[in-house]
């Protein structure tokens, strides 16, 4: 079997998987079957993490264990809903192949970039490396990073001094992401017929006085320009609130979504969230914040060394060096960046993550195999 029909074999393996913040154990047990030869040498270290039942993160390493130099290989097995099955061309879980290109939820976000990764992984097992790689198949990243959340905690990122995230692109070398803060906003009023307002608390009306304020104050956090991330941004996103028209509300809820850097941080906005919290509301509304989850940014410099080698790599394979942009969504990348760690987010796939008929181009893929097993070879 040649190289590329193993990728396109793995690949298609995986994208049948549904693995909605669910089965990432089943994509776990296919990587494992694909690497059987090399782990029964020896040539690979296996550990299985348990997140939840039937979810397993899997840590995987080659190289020289005692290595002063550690790259880390990072890829999630979860995928996000496919929405109304009917929209699809094709079946989203059939990893229907067509024209060079291969359709199914996660094929570009990012079973792709998992599944190169492995193959180039494999490869590299077979060669005598002086620095060691590690590579973390997780799960629950479209949910909240969990399976990152789960080995950051534990220490796997620790002694990483370098980090590629094999997320899709668009042949972007990025060097950085945005940080992240959801929360919520709850105001608790008093129900009353809608035309004896004065016996009520409108929560609605709570609601609308925080927004005015969170917005107010996280105006300036937004003015500021980040040199390698740009402006911070604040949505809010949902709003909830009311049973009956003709009821005073006695609750309601709004949430929001925050985009952070790192001179507009999450702490800076936190705060502005919490002094917006005690904004004048009208009389017998009480309002009640909750920060629902937090990542901080995290920013490489753009020419850093785990950049430079993806560029030369991408060259030596025939392509283009990459445009270095940087995130404006989450990757695992912020679980496991510190200091100093040269970071990389590079990988297979378009601009149809999450979209009705995702797809990723096979060339593509076959390409960052040769990308990703320079850069293993060299780090």
């Amino acid at each position: 079997m040649t190289e590329e029909e193993q990728v396109v074999d793995l690949l298609s393996a995986m994208v049948k998987i549904p693995s909605v913040a669910a089965k990432e154990g089943q994509v776990a047990d296919l990587i494992e079957t694909f690497l059987a030869p090399e782990l029964k040498a020896g040539l690979i270290k296996r550990e299985r993490i348990s997140y939840a039942p039937g979810r397993d993160n899997l840590v995987l390493r080659i190289g020289n264990p005692n290595a002063q130099r550690w790259l880390g290989v990072d890829g999630h097995m979860d995928v996000v809903d496919p929405g109304n099955v009917n929209k699809w061309q094709f079946p989203p879980f059939s990893a229907h192949v067509e024209d060079g290109k291969l359709f199914g939820r996660g094929a570009t976000d990012m079973k792709s970039g998992l599944a190169a990764a492995v193959v180039a992984f494999k490869q590299a097992a077979h060669e005598k490396l002086d620095h060691g790689i590690q590579l973390m198949a997780t799960v629950g990243e479209e949910v909240d990073n969990d399976g990152a959340r789960q080995l950051s905690a534990a220490g796997y990122g620790d002694r990483l001094t370098g980090l590629l995230v094999a997320e899709p692109g668009n042949s972007n070398v990025d060097a950085a992401e945005r940080g992240i803060i959801d929360y919520t906003l709850t105001a608790h009023g008093k129900a009353a017929h809608s035309s004896r307002p004065d016996l009520g608390a409108n929560a609605i009306h709570g609601l609308f006085a925080f927004a005015n304020a969170a917005l107010t104050a996280t105006a300036p956090l937004q003015a500021k320009e980040d040199p390698i991330l740009g402006h911070a941004t604040h949505n809010i996103d949902i709003i909830h609130g009311g049973n009956q028209i003709n009821s005073i509300p006695e609750s309601a809820y709004l949430r929001g979504n925050i985009r952070t850097t790192m001179i507009a941080d999450n702490d800076a906005f936190i705060a502005a969230l919490k002094q917006a919290a005690k904004t004048t509301v009208p009389k017998g509304v009480r309002l009640s914040l909750s920060i629902d989850s937090v990542l901080g940014a995290a920013a490489a410099s753009p020419d850093n060394d785990l950049i430079q080698l993806v560029q030369t790599a991408r060259q030596r394979a025939g392509l283009n060096r990459g445009q270095v942009a940087y995130r404006t969504g989450i990757t695992d990348a912020a679980l496991f960046y510190h200091d100093g760690l040269d970071l990389a987010i590079y990988g297979p796939g378009n601009e149809t993550s999450h979209e009705t008929d995702e797809y990723v181009t096979l060339k593509d893929v076959f390409d960052s195999v040769k990308v990703f097993k320079d850069v293993f070879m060299n780090y």
